[in-house]
């Protein structure tokens, strides 16, 4: 009775919330989305024990997908981490009744079991089961196989709520993150295990009905349930107590930007609203870190996919890998700043100062990660010559195109919103022009590189980079008169919110 009071005053909470119509419709556009997710992973499902057996790492295919199960968890936490809203409710009003914290607590996270990113992957384990594990099996045996993988999606999201939480305290906790996704690919490569063996022999175990392993998943699982109650019951006590953690990242106080006056303010500034807004973080550190990551895994691999996916894949990914936070922060350009932006116009600090601080953290950022491909440059895996050129290709050339596109943008931006499938702050025309701004500088490239060559387009991104780079202060000084003409009809579309 008190669990279905609360889902009514959820229910409640959501409907009469002022923005009902348009969650309502991302709602609907979500699950229709979701739906044909589904749709296709279970058409997948059904075939996958046949692609499996063709791969003759083991002899039957439910041993096959076992064995990539870390895999498949990883990406799992992966997408989760990044589109996966955090379970909450105001919990405070309940607490002058004769409540207990626990039935609280307990409700948010039973939740977890009807929260859709925990099913997704079971439309394609379903169909698979019944084909890969009846005909070695029995039906209970198939059924339980099915709870397996959908507790151990339960799992990956308290271990992932866990994670948050730390890094709602510390910037430093996404080492966690880091540590989590790669840690299935450290045993296996670096430390030679063989975890996918291990894992089918555990499985099996499982299907075989030994009590052993049912014990030890419980012991975890409850294990897990603790400590995000801990973690649950720590939050409100800083709540109840009026306190603030005074260190939300690490970039609190960057002493040494003070050297550089008003644009040193404005890159702290810069930088404290990008690791305390949950939308922008969740646009721009783990998805940074991942691309970047995938980067240089492809770089060093044997089938390298660059070689496969040819010149336009390579000119794509290396421009939007050197260029990833300003191409995702630059369509938030002004809108980042629209719950404030009457303040900011409104006093003696100048916008010209503003974008160039925001085109010198995105400078900076594009060069810290041209230095951390200098090193497979250096071993051969990449042209030197093309990685300088893209380097300045992007930071001139593709920043041009995108603090111009960024003067039209007039939509509201609340930087505290949620970012899972929301485009609030972004409106049709800047997305268009984004897209355009991505693929017609690479389009150019590859036709360039097709006629004459990798040297001739290299030459032309260097000089093209550099032009456009000496000469920043004046398109940013143009950018700035464009956004002066605007200036009112921009203001007014930030207050529409």
């Amino acid at each position: 009775m008190f669990q279905q009071q609360l889902r009514q005053h959820q229910w409640e909470s959501f409907s009469r919330n002022s923005m009902f119509e348009r969650n309502l419709a991302i709602r609907i556009f979500i699950y229709v989305m979701y739906g044909f997710l589904a749709l296709e992973m279970l058409g997948f499902g059904f075939f996958l024990d046949k692609i499996l057996l063709q791969t003759d790492t083991y002899e039957r295919a439910i041993d096959t997908f076992n064995s990539f199960l870390p895999y498949i968890f990883v990406f799992d936490f992966v997408v989760k981490f990044i589109f996966k809203t955090k379970e909450s409710m105001q919990i405070i009003p309940y607490l002058t009744l004769p409540i207990k914290r626990n039935l609280l607590f307990d409700f948010l996270l039973r939740k977890e079991f009807t929260n859709i990113w925990n099913f997704y992957i079971l439309f394609l384990v379903i169909p698979f089961a019944f084909k890969a594990v009846m005909p070695f099996y029995s039906f209970p045996a198939t059924v339980l196989y099915v709870l397996l993988i959908y507790l151990l999606c339960i799992t990956n999201s308290l271990v992932l709520n866990i994670i948050n939480n730390l890094i709602s305290r510390s910037f430093w906790f996404y080492i966690v993150a880091a540590i989590r996704v790669t840690f299935p690919f450290f045993l296996v490569f670096v430390c030679k295990i063989k975890l996918g063996y291990y894992l089918t022999l555990l499985v099996d175990m499982y299907l075989n009905y030994n009590l052993w392993i049912y014990a030890a998943f419980a012991v975890i699982f409850a294990a897990l349930w603790f400590i995000n109650r801990l973690q649950m019951r720590s939050i409100l006590y800083y709540e109840l107590q009026g306190d603030k953690i005074d260190k939300i990242s690490s970039f609190s106080s960057l002493t040494f930007l003070n050297k550089f006056g008003t644009i040193g303010d404005f890159i702290s500034l810069e930088l404290k609203m990008i690791f305390r807004s949950p939308r922008l973080k969740q646009k721009t550190v783990f998805p940074g870190i991942l691309i970047n990551g995938f980067f240089f895994y492809m770089l060093y691999s044997a089938d390298n996919v660059f070689a496969v996916g040819g010149q336009f894949f390579f000119f794509f990914y290396g421009i939007f890998s050197i260029g990833f936070l300003g191409l995702v922060m630059g369509q938030f350009l002004f809108t980042s700043e629209s719950s404030f932006f009457d303040g900011l116009a409104s006093r003696k600090a100048s916008i010209f100062e503003l974008l160039k601080s925001k085109y010198i953290l995105y400078s900076s950022y594009s060069l810290l990660i041209t230095l951390l491909l200098l090193i497979p440059a250096f071993q051969g895996k990449i042209n030197a010559l093309l990685l300088l050129s893209l380097f300045f290709y992007v930071i001139g050339s593709i920043y041009f195109l995108i603090f111009q596109n960024a003067v039209y943008n007039k939509t509201y931006l609340d930087l505290f919103d949620k970012g899972m499938f929301n485009w609030e702050g972004t409106s049709g025309n800047t997305f268009i022009i984004s897209m355009f701004v991505m693929f017609v500088p690479v389009v150019l490239l590859v036709i360039l590189n097709v006629i004459f060559g990798e040297i001739v387009t290299c030459c032309f991104m260097l000089f093209t980079g550099l032009v456009f780079t000496l000469t920043s202060k004046y398109w940013l000084a143009w950018t700035y008169k464009r956004f002066l003409k605007r200036k009112h009809k921009n203001m007014e579309g930030f207050r529409s919110n």
